[in-house]
């Protein structure tokens, strides 16, 4: 017996060998495999630099589905590293310009804009921005492509491409009917009449305070981009209108509108540029911002630093869900307090940027979050101040009111000052497919929320004054945190949706500007002008993979659960990196963009 269970544990160590030198081995592969490790450590003279837009993803993080390494591995870039990026290279003496292949893009026009706002910071340094795209979209809305490319000195178009600037829309699906022939009754309320996420489930259309508030956000997004494409390529503003009435323009309309400067191919668009600049040598966007760091990353940022801890997705009780790399893609409330606690602690910390894309979620959750910035806005330790991204909504919104300092996009989409719940009864469809149940309750409001039955008068009466008492707490909150009278701040609520601009005019937030506006701010406000960002979760360095972030406060680990951690991390990796490289080949980039809009 003895022999049996010597051999069963050698066996074991024997497996968990192989797997470790077989990951390792691994890693080390994949390592010396990466194209732009082996890219010069410093910027030659006379560089162009290159961004491919299809490569922008994700806004604190790159969205990538790798394990480690990811930012490396993926080729990918993240929103917020593109526009640092930018800003280092229009101060760059080395760098002579900006070629821009615009062929794919995963944007959302809260992100355009930034990105677009620092192409023209860059392009005002006397520096050359020239953009290409086979097609600004095709047939399809390609208005938002279009905005981007306005940025340039020179719009260039393949042969064969279009330039769709058709406006924006927003479409809604409504169930109503749907739901009716399956015997599915959707019961739910809203605090109040703008709050419309119910509506799809109880309604066959949109009613009029749904149409009026996205009329009214569509009309904010959209004149602003006609006004300032009409300002870039100096056509007349009714003339952008009536071009955006149109289905589409050819590659020769195009250049006859004045919205594209040639009609040539890429290679051909690259010479040119090469001609009229005389640059030597290119690099891309993500070798530019990895030039200076070593792929271990050990070192941190060493001296005074801003911690950025971006609240992405739902926002929901517990730990946010993780990327396999580590990133977020959700907001739990456990795991944002944690790393606000950590950047609070840090003495090197000396402010703390909340990057929020956000639709909202728990009502619980955002004030577990609220709360844990209310407490540290008192103490007056660091400021707090929120860069809002593509959403920062409902409870997006409800995490961000107390900020000292709210910065938005004109094109973000925050607001909705309101509350909604329902539940769906479905007993009638079970019981149709000859499905019944039965129970045994204790308590007669066990089954409250139950699919199975619909609410008493008791429970309707509850539901309703428990809708008016978080909706009434939501108003004062963010009127106390907005610094307004409660009357005048419960105008602009009722559950509505504004745009980034609309809501700076109605005293919902304090700055139109995107996150390098709140970084600028932030270092001002903290009186270290060249005071470096870290972002929290740090999951650049290679060694940091393999630790756990602190979710208590005083947990304690053992050197056998480190070990543990560092096995299970390796076999992980090696599934998912395995997976990642049959699927290459196939992978299509798709967009996470929050809104609906075209």
């Amino acid at each position: 017996m003895w022999n049996f269970i010597k051999k069963v544990i050698t066996r074991f160590f024997v497996v968990i060998g192989f797997l470790t030198v077989l990951n390792i081995a691994l890693l080390v592969w994949l390592i010396s495999s990466i194209d732009f490790m082996g890219a010069k450590k410093e910027v030659q003279e006379k560089t162009l630099l290159t961004i491919s837009t299809g490569a922008i993803s994700g806004d604190v993080f790159p969205e990538t589905n790798y394990m480690m390494l990811s930012s490396f591995l993926s080729k990918q870039i993240s929103l917020i590293d593109t526009l640092t990026a930018v800003r280092k290279a229009a101060e760059d003496p080395k760098i002579l310009g900006i070629f821009i292949d615009q062929s794919e893009l995963n944007l959302s026009y809260a992100q355009v804009e930034e990105l677009r706002n620092e192409l023209i910071l860059f392009k005002n340094t006397g520096k050359k921005v020239w953009v290409w795209s086979d097609s600004y979209g095709e047939y399809s809305s390609g208005t938002k492509s279009y905005y981007l490319a306005s940025a340039a000195d020179k719009i260039f178009l393949q042969p064969s491409g279009f330039v769709t600037f058709n406006g924006i829309s927003s479409t809604s699906p409504f169930l109503k009917n749907l739901l009716e022939k399956i015997k599915v009754e959707p019961i739910g309320a809203a605090r109040k009449e703008y709050k419309t996420y119910w509506n799809m489930y109880s309604e066959e259309k949109f009613t009029e305070a749904h149409r009026e508030a996205t009329e009214s956000l569509l009309n904010s997004i959209f004149s602003k981009v006609a006004a300032e494409v009409s300002e870039s390529r100096k056509i007349p503003i009714d003339k952008v209108y009536e071009i955006a009435d149109r289905v589409t323009m050819t590659s020769p309309e195009a250049v006859k509108y004045q919205f594209v400067d040639a009609v040539r191919y890429k290679d051909e668009v690259v010479e040119e540029m090469k001609n009229q600049t005389g640059f030597e040598n290119k690099m891309s966007l993500l070798a530019y911002k990895n030039i200076d760091r070593d792929i271990l990353d050990i070192k941190p940022v060493s001296g005074p630093k801003i911690a950025v801890i971006e609240i992405p997705g739902s926002i929901h009780r517990g730990v946010s869900d993780m990327s396999p790399s580590g990133k977020p893609e959700s907001s739990g409330s456990a795991t944002v307090v944690s790393l606000l606690k950590k950047a609070w602690k840090d003495e090197n910390v000396k402010g703390i940027i909340l990057r929020v894309n956000s639709p909202g979620g728990s009502v619980i959750a955002s004030e577990t979050i609220w709360n844990q910035v209310e407490t540290m806005k008192k103490i007056n330790a660091k400021p707090i101040i929120v860069s809002m991204g593509s959403v920062a909504a409902s409870g997006g919104y409800y995490v961000s009111m107390n900020a000292d300092r709210i910065f938005a996009d004109h094109n973000t989409i925050t607001g909705s000052i309101g509350v909604v719940i329902g539940k769906f009864y479905t007993k009638d469809l079970f019981e149709s497919l000859g499905i019944t149940f039965d129970s045994v309750t204790i308590g007669k409001n066990n089954g409250f929320l139950s699919a199975l039955e619909k609410f008493t008068p008791e429970q309707e009466e509850y539901l309703s004054r428990n809708l008016d008492e978080t909706y009434n707490t939501f108003v004062q909150r963010a009127a106390d945190g907005r610094k307004m009278n409660v009357m005048d701040l419960e105008k602009f609520a009722h559950g509505r949706v504004w745009s980034g601009g609309l809501a700076h005019s109605n005293g919902l937030v304090d700055e139109i500007g995107g996150f390098m506006a709140a970084y600028s701010y932030m270092k001002e406000k903290i009186g270290v002008p060249d005071c470096q960002f870290v972002k929290y979760p740090d999951t650049n360095g290679l060694l940091s993979l393999f630790q756990d972030e602190e979710e208590e406060e005083n947990q304690s680990d053992s050197v056998l659960g480190t070990i543990n951690r560092f096995a299970a991390t390796l076999f992980k990796a090696a599934t998912l990196v395995n997976r990642e490289i049959r699927m290459q080949s196939e992978e299509v980039m798709q967009s996470r963009e929050e809104s609906v809009l075209e």
